[in-house]
Formats: C-alpha cells, sequence, structure tokens
C-alpha cells in the first residue's frame, strides 16, 4: 500500500513550525540510582583492569 501524497507547503510549513508547550523538566535521579549507576561503572572497570593485569604474563615473549 503506497502512502499519501503530502502537499510540499504542509512539509516545508513542518520545519518552521515552534511549539509554545515547554517540555516537563526530566525528574531528578534518586540517590539509589544515582549509587547504582557508579556501582556498575566501578565494576566494569575494575573488571577491565584485572583482566588486563591478568593477561599481561600471557603477552610477554618466552624465556628460554
Amino acid at each position: 500500500m503506497a502512502p499519501e501524497p503530502v502537499p510540499f507547503a504542509f512539509i516545508a510549513e513542518a520545519d518552521r513550525y515552534q511549539s509554545n508547550v515547554t517540555p516537563p523538566r526530566p525528574e531528578r535521579r534518586s540517590a539509589k540510582a544515582v549509587c547504582g549507576g557508579v556501582l556498575i561503572t566501578v565494576v566494569l572497570i575494575a573488571g577491565l583492569l584485572a583482566a588486563v593485569a591478568l593477561g599481561m604474563p600471557a603477552l610477554r615473549p618466552p624465556t628460554a
């Protein structure tokens, strides 16, 4: 099913349209949510650092 044609003037007018309604402010994150985000970030960074630290011996050239 083909889309219905739209007059060009309508599309041009839609680009200039500005609403006089201000959007509501986003709600502040609770302290619990902020702490959870920080904890997840710290765990991910610690995991990456541990992976690098444990993988370093495998990257050294073998000694005879």
